[in-house]
Formats: C-alpha cells, structure tokens, sequence
C-alpha cells in the first residue's frame, strides 16, 4: 500500500513523477501546463523538452507510453492529449510499470503527485482504487 502525504513533494529526496499526457508542441517539448507537470517544467526547463524526445521516439504524439523515468525524474500518463478526460486504464498501464519498478527497488522512494486531481477530475474513491496496490516505497503527494 502507498502513503499518502500532504505537501510538495520536490521539497522529498527520491524518484519524482508527475501526471502526463503524450500531447507534444510543434516544436517538440511536451506540453506541462498544468499542476504538478507545469511545477516541475519551472523547476527543471530542460525536461519537456527530454521527455518530449522520449515520447516523439517511443510512441509518438498522443502515443501510449504509461510511464516514462530519467534520473529522478519522471511522467506517469492519464490521456494522451490534453483536453481529453482522464484514462483509467492507461493511468493503471503506468501504475503497474510503477509497481515493477518500485518493488524491485525497494529502497528507492518515489514520489507521485495524486493522479486524477486536476481539471479532469477522476472521483477520489477511483483514485484510490487505481494506486492501492502500489508498494510502500510510493508516496502519493497532495498539496495541502
């Protein structure tokens, strides 16, 4: 089971990862506009641009890659363009390369902003359903 904290979740050492879309710009960059996506574009200007690289050669514009990590940093999908409403099973495609990935690490923590808070809002009992299975080592991050 995941934890749940409250707060900024850049401010905990570990593996950060935020919600996503595959929408890239004409000039390559992918789109973080928004929340905890737009925060770390501020914090890091190099990394829509990296990941757009990532999504362009993986699977392309509005492609399906659930999630994405370089360095500490990384991208968990919940739609693939950015007016659509949020995905259900492509958000539980990302959370169960997640949950590969943080099992086989366990001493790596990694931090999750809450997926489905935002425009597009899933309800908070389908968020809960979609990360309860998630490892320890997963923090599910909420501003408070």
């Amino acid at each position: 089971m995941p934890q749940y904290k409250k707060g900024e979740l850049f401010d905990a050492p570990g593996i950060h990862i935020v919600t996503s879309s595959s929408f890239i710009s004409s000039d390559g960059t992918l789109v973080m506009s928004m929340g905890a996506g737009l925060a770390m574009k501020v914090r890091h200007p190099e990394i829509p641009k990296i990941f757009g690289a990532f999504i362009r050669e993986y699977c392309g514009h509005l492609g399906k890659y659930g999630l994405i990590l370089c360095g500490t940093k990384g991208i968990l999908q919940m739609r693939r363009d950015l007016g659509g409403k949020m995905d259900p099973e492509l958000i539980t495609y990302g959370l169960k390369i997640l949950y590969s990935i943080a099992e086989g690490n366990p001493s790596t923590t990694y931090h999750l902003n809450r997926p489905g808070v935002s425009l597009y809002k899933l309800s908070m009992s389908e968020i809960d359903r979609l990360v309860e299975g998630l490892p320890k080592n997963v923090w599910i991050w909420e501003k408070e």
